[in-house]
């Protein structure tokens, strides 16, 4: 039945059934459907509340292997530590450990002195949008090391353009102009080193690089 609601000058407006009652009506009509649905919402629900649980579990779990890793390789048990980060990487991968667990075994290659292994596992994360500009510089300094000195150079001119602002960025000016140096191209690296100086004024940066400008004797 219709409402009716009572207007001024004493005339009845009638009204047609509200939402609410709407909605009744159609419940009623289609309870299956709503049953249906309503338990699919609460399957969803618990299903999230359960991939949350469990993957905090994972990331927890993943960070304290990481810990562990980790200081076992400082202890000096290299082999061990690598192993246990490749347990990470293989079990973990789509935690947030993951990539901390493979820039860790390439700082363990370059402190063995495998410059080349270090490169590669470097070159895993070098795009990871957290790490990544660390993993560049370090794949830098692999290839450096190696003696890879224009591929050094490539590289850290590329960490430079992708990440000029980056708080390391000085490091990688000073490290630029060293293999310049080291390469012949002094003339390069006079220009690198004027532009630390530009850049990083009362750093010690500038000061080794105002060091390096000065005429040898």
């Amino acid at each position: 039945m219709p409402d009716t609601t009572w207007i001024a000058g004493g005339k009845v407006e009638t009204t047609g059934p509200s939402k609410f009652d709407l909605a009744l009506g159609w419940i009623a009509k289609n309870r299956e459907t709503f049953i249906g649905s309503l338990v699919i919402l609460v399957a969803a629900a618990i299903f999230g509340v359960y991939f949350f649980m469990h993957y905090r579990g994972l990331r927890d779990t993943a960070w304290k292997n990481l810990f562990m890793a980790q200081q076992t390789g400082y202890g000096g048990n290299v082999a061990a530590a690598q192993q246990q980060l490749d347990t990470i990487t293989a079990s973990f991968g789509s935690t947030s450990a993951a990539p901390y667990a493979i820039l860790t075994k390439g700082d363990i290659f370059f402190a063995q002195g495998k410059f080349k292994e270090a490169a590669a596992e470097f070159a895993k994360v070098a795009k990871d949008k957290e790490l990544g500009p660390f993993a560049a510089y370090s794949l830098g300094k692999s290839k450096e090391a190696e003696g890879d000195l224009p591929g050094a150079i490539a590289q850290y001119s590329d960490f430079l353009s992708k990440h000029p602002e980056h708080f390391i960025a000085p490091e990688v000016h000073a490290s630029l102009a060293r293999t310049q140096e080291l390469s012949g191209a002094k003339d390069l690296a006079k220009a690198t080193y004027e532009k630390i100086v530009l850049l990083y004024p009362d750093t010690t940066w500038a000061m080794q690089a105002k060091a390096r400008l000065q005429p040898a004797k």
